[in-house]
């Protein structure tokens, strides 16, 4: 069995989990499927800060409830009881989410967020993502 990650893992229109960097194959910075080892050794540090909530922000037919902001870190090793194939990389980067009323009546929450990822003997890479998620 191989795994694979890479990625904040979330799509343009979701309705998934908006916080899918806590996902195992998830690893904000690299490409999808990028970082790849029939085993594996992940460990995620990630900081929330408190919500900022908002009394009047936006028009009665799209305003904001509030804001998260969460800083996250991660490192993993694939193969590590390989030397010729392990792969290591780390990343740090962040993720907002705006928890919005669309509509008057939709739930929708959007995220914007950015990391960087850094391995051995390779230039960093970066990742933007922005995710409607619709409907709670």
């Amino acid at each position: 069995m191989n795994f694979y990650f890479g990625g904040f893992g979330n799509n343009w229109v979701d309705h998934g989990e908006i916080r899918r960097y806590r996902d195992y194959y998830s690893f904000p910075g690299v490409e999808i499927n990028d970082v790849g080892g029939s085993s594996f050794v992940k460990a995620l540090l990630e900081w929330d800060l408190p919500p900022l909530r908002f009394r009047r922000v936006g028009l009665p037919i799209a305003y904001a409830n509030w804001a998260r902001l969460a800083f996250i870190t991660a490192g993993v090793v694939t193969n590590p009881e390989d030397e010729l194939l392990r792969q290591r990389a780390v990343n740090a980067g962040a993720q907002l989410d705006i928890k919005m009323v669309l509509f008057s009546n939709l739930e929708s929450t959007l995220s914007g967020g950015f990391a960087a990822a850094f391995r051995p003997h390779l230039p960093r890479s970066n990742e933007w993502m922005v995710s409607l998620k619709i409907l709670r």
